[in-house]
């Protein structure tokens, strides 16, 4: 896909806001000028990590973000008890599947910590014009992917909540439960499916499990067994 296509993409769907974590000013001045520039990018939150990790995480949550990208020391300026790839870590298990990048000038010790290496970017580029380019590209694609991908869930589960409740067997009922999960892990909260409706499907296949489990002793017993 050329960079045109990319920025027609981003046009399309809503310009995605991203923030990025790094204690150095600098580097943050750095990053968020580049990435204006880019204009791949609306809103641009430049963060300084917070000594506690709980904390920072509800503070990130509490954005209307796009992506997460971090750097992955975050320890120059003061001691901190977490690096890039366990906040990473620790966001992602709270919205799984998240769009999250971590860019180092510690290459080999990044690698080796994260759990995926794909997301790691190295800072080691200087004699390379196009290296934030293309970390700037890389985010809008993931971005795109994830939004598919949570759109596609989203439609899957609204045809599967339209069949009749009488019609739906254990595994309709399973897979509109799993659905729904993922789309509250990887989104937000508010695009759950409400309480009552989560109770009234788990219920349902209650009742379907009993009637199965009826279903199977009649017939034992009309065998004699």
């Amino acid at each position: 896909m050329t960079n045109t296509n990319i920025e027609a993409q981003v046009e399309e769907n809503r310009r995605p806001n991203i923030a990025y974590v790094d204690e150095v000013q600098d580097e943050r001045d750095n990053f968020f000028n580049d990435a204006y520039d880019s204009g791949l990018f609306g809103e641009i939150y430049p963060l300084s990590p917070k000594a506690d990790l709980a904390e920072f995480i509800v503070d990130l949550l509490e954005l209307d973000i796009d992506a997460l990208v971090s750097d992955f020391n975050l320890s120059e300026a003061g001691p901190l008890n977490y690096n890039g790839e366990q906040l990473v870590a620790t966001f992602l298990s709270v919205r799984s599947e998240f769009p999250c990048f971590i860019r180092t000038s510690y290459d080999e010790a990044a690698f080796a910590s994260s759990e995926d290496v794909n997301r790691v970017y190295s800072k080691n580029t200087k004699d390379d014009e196009n290296a934030g380019r293309y970390l700037f590209r890389r985010i809008v694609l993931q971005i795109n992917h994830h939004r598919r991908r949570v759109s596609q869930w989203q439609d899957e589960l609204a045809s599967l909540l339209d069949i009749d409740v009488v019609a739906r067997n254990g595994a309709i009922v399973e897979r509109i439960l799993e659905l729904d999960s993922k789309i509250e892990s990887s989104f937000a909260k508010d695009q759950a499916l409400p309480s009552h409706v989560k109770q009234s499907l788990l219920q349902t296949e209650n009742h379907l499990i009993a009637e199965t489990e009826r279903l199977i002793l009649d017939m034992k017993q009309l065998l004699g067994e």
